[in-house]
């Protein structure tokens, strides 16, 4: 539906989590006694999962590698590989794992990339603002999307403003994480449904691109995958290199790079991002 990915933006701010009314609605109907402590400890067990997840912080300090191995010291299979990143970068920065991950630290390493960097914050915010035009023509309404273009513009111009640091875009994440990750979601699923004859193919458990994105990218809390990030990297030109820790042999991490094609003379710095099963971090290489 048109507006839909600013309808499910809007209810983070509006309306409980999907878990919660679901929760709430299950005990507003009678139950045997039975069932109803085995929904009380599912719910309590969801409650404990959210408090964690929202203790931590969106995006955290650097910090050096060696919290991955004390991390991992328990799980010897991810160790060679953890060795074999200390060769190749230095640190990383944490993001929480709420599902909009990959968005923020896309975003963040962006944002953190372009503070003091005149030429390159221009270029990114002309594309930006073009980004508007841009989703109305994939279908949405202005009416729906024009807000978190505005407010996507504005953390641009405090980017750029006189004594805008590293700290600026730790200001920007903690007032705007909610406007940034939705902006984000609406322009990942306008490109992908503008391109969807380039990636309808690539689709496996889903009948289109309209209901890849429906179901897979317009919702908050829905982990971002090959496709979220092709398009998102492929409308801002910002290269992105996931590199990829898991258990399969040797110690050299896999790396994927994307990135618009035909840019080689891409004015953007590439944002490395450590990805583990369902989460992405910040890495910063050597």
């Amino acid at each position: 539906q048109v507006g839909c990915v600013s309808s499910a933006c809007r209810r983070v701010f509006l309306r409980p989590s999907s878990a919660r009314a679901a929760a709430s609605h299950r005990f507003s109907q009678p139950m045997e006694e039975g069932a109803q402590l085995e929904d009380a400890d599912i719910q309590a067990h969801e409650q404990e999962i959210r408090d964690e997840t929202e203790a931590a912080p969106l995006v955290g300090p650097i910090e050096p590698l060696d919290g991955l191995r004390a991390q991992y010291a328990s799980n010897p299979g991810f160790l060679p590989k953890i060795a074999g990143l200390g060769r190749r970068f230095a640190a990383l920065r944490r993001t929480r794992p709420d599902g909009n991950c990959f968005y923020r630290a896309y975003i963040y390493g962006i944002f953190e990339a372009l503070v003091g960097k005149a030429a390159p914050l221009a270029a990114f915010t002309e594309r930006a603002k073009a980004s508007l035009d841009f989703c109305l023509g994939a279908g949405y309404e202005r009416v729906a999307l024009e807000d978190f273009h505005e407010e996507f513009l504005s953390c641009l111009e405090r980017l750029s403003a006189a004594g805008a640091s590293k700290a600026t875009v730790d200001e920007i994440l903690a007032e705007c994480d909610g406007y940034l990750i939705c902006w984000a979601r609406c322009l990942t699923s306008a490109y992908l449904k503008v391109h969807a004859e380039e990636y309808v193919a690539f689709l496996s458990s889903h009948s289109s691109i309209v209901e890849f994105c429906a179901q897979e990218v317009d919702p908050m809390q829905k982990d971002a995958d090959h496709l979220q990030i092709v398009a998102l990297s492929s409308y801002f030109g910002v290269p992105v290199c996931v590199v990829y820790l898991d258990r399969s042999d040797g110690d050299q991490a896999a790396e994927h790079m994307f990135q618009e094609s035909g840019k080689a003379d891409c004015p953007f710095e590439t944002v490395h991002l450590l990805y583990r099963p369902g989460h992405y971090d910040i890495i910063y290489p050597l």
